[in-house]
């Protein structure tokens, strides 16, 4: 284990740059940087192309070695001259902003000892908090057995297809560390499954449009949906509480309300689709049809573990497997719910996507598969997860150890790599943060700059340890 007097040195440095680490935080959380397979500037868009621009020439300045591997990912080399590399992984891409901010999501800003902005926590901390463990290792001349190589990856909110590019075309480090999942971290990832299901018939004419969630792994607090106003609605029977009625040119816009959260953690979510569709699905004056199409999609919705489905299943290793319907699109007619599903390590994406082509075809419905990563787990009793625990019980005098996650992590697509985090959890938040806000995901996502602080030396310690015990 690296000796105390080190460990000491590397968390006076940090202390003594806190103020350019938020600063250089704030740079690049000020950077919109939605990943956009579909925009022309290839692969992710323009966003994700200036943050990483932004990102290698921060380490520049600093004196390392970049690269940009094609736009997918970006690299920092701290080159010590070892004959290997511990990678480690963070993304600089962010999910969008939503709604409801307390200020601009893209002007960061401090307030009473938390820092506001999208990405700040998911993931952008873990750059900033990389690139400065990185100039220590430097700075104070710690002797270290393997070079450290940051990664910086634009595609991780997406399906990862940054990181699955890099890996397939440059291979893996022969250790990586992700810090994107918390501590004490996570030795596992349960399988995921994003899929549409796929109404066969299309919705009447009297349904003009319908418009829900912003990114297959948010739980989406807005929903709506145009009618045409044909007189015959009873718009009596929607409750006035969680929903919003106006009439306007001939028709109805119903919108309805819930609280979001992330997919992978959806308990103590409102889903906003599932509000709206409960309202249709029994709506009087609504096409029959288009109700029977509704009432599926509210079944769906009725759990967020895929009990209608027949894809719920708990084990012992890793717990309940979550699924919810998070984006609704809308297209001549025909309605597809996108949902996110992560299932537990004893399941398979084969069983999983078998099932649901099952069940939704007894209701007209088709599958259609967008992407997927297989479950995996690594032995709780290794060196390096032995390693990575004790230090975490030592430093917080807790049991605590590393978990199988329900968060996809790039963890999940490089080889011999433990998700961990770099920002410790509060437990407290500003009175001022609304109910379904603050977090990752959330409209104001902010983190305590001290836990941040603190999470920067919990992680130094495992790094340099784990680079001694590899």
């Amino acid at each position: 284990m690296i000796n105390e007097k080190t460990l000491q040195s590397v968390f006076e440095y940090i202390d003594n740059h806190r103020e350019d680490i938020i600063k250089d935080l704030c740079d690049i959380s000020s950077i919109k940087s939605v990943s956009d397979a579909s925009s022309e500037v290839k692969p992710f868009g323009q966003g994700c192309r200036d943050v990483l621009e932004c990102m290698l020439k921060k380490g520049e300045k600093e004196g390392f070695v970049s690269h940009n591997y094609e736009n997918y990912v970006g690299s920092i080399l701290l080159n010590t001259g070892a004959e290997e590399n511990i990678g480690m992984w963070a993304h600089l891409d962010v999910v969008p902003e939503g709604e409801g901010w307390l200020s601009d999501p893209y002007t960061p800003v401090v307030r009473d000892g938390y820092l506001f902005g999208r990405g700040v926590g998911d993931n952008k901390s873990a750059a900033i908090g990389g690139l400065y463990l990185q100039k220590a290792i430097r700075d104070l001349n710690i002797p270290v057995k393997h070079n450290i190589e940051l990664f910086l990856g634009t595609a991780e909110e997406t399906g990862m297809a940054d990181v699955e590019y890099y890996v397939e075309h440059y291979g893996a480090p022969k250790f990586s560390f992700v810090p994107d999942a918390g501590f004490p971290g996570c030795c596992g990832e349960f399988g995921r499954v994003q899929y549409y299901l796929v109404s066969r018939k299309a919705l009447s004419s009297q349904v003009k449009a319908f418009n829900a969630g912003s990114a297959f792994n948010i739980i989406p607090n807005k929903a709506n949906v145009v009618l045409e106003d044909n007189g015959q609605l009873d718009l009596s029977v929607i409750p006035s509480e969680g929903y919003s009625v106006v009439k306007e040119n001939g028709t109805v816009m119903i919108e309805a309300y819930g609280s979001s959260k992330h997919a992978a953690m959806p308990e103590g979510s409102v889903n906003a689709i599932h509000q709206l569709t409960k309202v249709l699905c029994t709506l009087p004056g609504l096409c029959e049809e288009d109700q029977k199409i509704f009432q599926f999609l509210t079944n769906v919705n009725n759990d967020s573990y895929g009990t209608f489905l027949g894809i719920d299943k708990t084990d012992d290793i890793s717990g309940q497997t979550v699924t919810s319907g998070t984006v609704i699109e809308f297209k001549e007619g025909i309605i597809s719910l996108l949902n996110d599903c992560r299932h537990c390590v004893t399941d398979s994406n084969e069983h999983i996507i078998e099932t649901l082509k099952k069940n939704a075809d007894a209701y007209d419905f088709d599958v259609v598969v967008k992407g997927q990563s297989k479950p995996y787990f690594i032995d709780k009793n290794g060196p390096i997860v032995k390693t990575i625990t004790h230090i975490y019980q030592d430093w917080t005098q807790t049991d605590g150890a590393p978990q199988i996650s329900k968060g996809g992590t790039y963890a999940g697509k490089i080889p011999n790599s433990v998700a961990v985090g770099l920002v410790l959890r509060t437990t407290e938040m500003p009175d001022y943060i609304k109910p379904g806000h603050g977090g990752a995901h959330q409209p104001d996502e902010f983190i305590s700059i001290d836990k941040f602080i603190e999470g920067m030396k919990l992680f130094a310690k495992m790094l340099l340890s784990v680079d001694e015990v590899l």
